[in-house]
């Protein structure tokens, strides 16, 4: 195979991780570039790629972007929530530009189908953040005439589940807001799909937009909760009022995002009037090959992890 040199951003999280991994399984001539600001994640990746080159980079510094940049081929893209898209993806389209030989970019999107930015209430435009962030880095990208390939989650990824866990080990309650549909992915399948593309080297990918779900659930919230309690063989409520989210969940949304907790319950309500966008689709079993890993699937595999707490 060609030697290639991929720069993956988010390197130690639940989609560049297995970037990295499929990469390294499947092509192990490929020198991995892999790019995380934390410490101990350097160290960890560090031990299990020995032989990749392990740098900290910050999009929002052209410097950094230019060093992370420079000598590759391939990019996977990966930003944090509420990122500044405009300066992280001029800066990403700068570098790209000067480190001359990039042959794709595999962006990771996460936008309903058929949701316009002007479909987003005021008040969430005017703070940026995942209604609208997505959407800015779009179209900085298709407008640079770099090659670009986005891969656009329309679904809740499964590990969410482990996210809002805390409720459900200690209450056996699940917790949203806005009872509404939804479809699931398992960010490791959609890490896999974006290795796929990498490694192709088929350029019939630029230009695309791959909406990707696990072509199999499109689920109320509710009917999560009776499938995790089947699986968990405990019953696991649904609550979906604003205050028991508020109670429960409302301070560690604010730990991560500064006024995350009213940003996303306006979020979760925004996805209600929009949930009839929910949808399943083949295109992530035709990139993967495969059938993609079902919820339920997903939920036996991590049932030890949403056991309840010990007393």
């Amino acid at each position: 195979m060609t030697s290639d040199r991929v720069l993956i951003f988010g390197a130690a999280g639940h989609l560049g991780l297995p970037v990295a991994r499929w990469i390294s399984y499947h092509d192990p001539d490929t020198r991995l570039r892999l790019a995380t600001r934390n410490s101990k994640n350097q160290t960890n990746l560090a031990q299990e790629f020995p032989n990749a080159e392990i740098i900290s980079a910050d999009y929002l510094d052209v410097d950094d972007m230019k060093a992370a940049l420079d000598g590759v081929s391939a990019v996977f893209v990966v930003t944090p929530d509420f990122l500044d898209e405009k300066q992280a993806m001029e800066n990403l389209v700068a570098s790209a530009r000067a480190a001359g030989d990039i042959r794709v970019i595999v962006r990771i999107q996460g936008v309903l189908p058929n949701v316009k930015p002007s479909d987003v209430p005021h008040d969430m435009r005017d703070v940026g953040g995942p209604a609208t962030q997505h959407f800015v880095a779009r179209s900085i990208l298709n407008d640079s005439g770099l090659p670009v390939v986005h891969l656009n989650m329309v679904a809740y990824l499964t590990d969410d589940l482990l996210r809002w866990g805390n409720p459900i080990r200690e209450h056996d309650l699940l917790s949203m807001p806005y009872n509404r549909r939804a479809a699931w992915v398992d960010p490791a399948d959609v890490g896999e799909a974006a290795a796929r593309i990498i490694l192709s080297r088929d350029d019939r990918h630029i230009g695309h937009q791959y909406d990707v779900d696990n072509g199999h659930d499109v689920l109320e919230f509710d009917e999560v909760a009776r499938m995790l309690s089947d699986v968990l063989q405990r019953q696991i409520g649904y609550d979906d009022s604003v205050e028991t989210w508020r109670k429960l969940m409302g301070a560690r949304y604010n730990q991560l995002w500064r006024g995350g907790e009213e940003y996303f319950l306006k979020f979760y309500e925004f996805e209600q009037h929009r949930e009839f966008a929910a949808r399943t689709s083949g295109t992530l079993g035709w990139l993967l090959q495969r059938p993609p890993l079902t919820l339920r699937s997903w939920m036996q595999i991590n049932a030890a992890n949403l056991a309840p707490l010990p007393s």
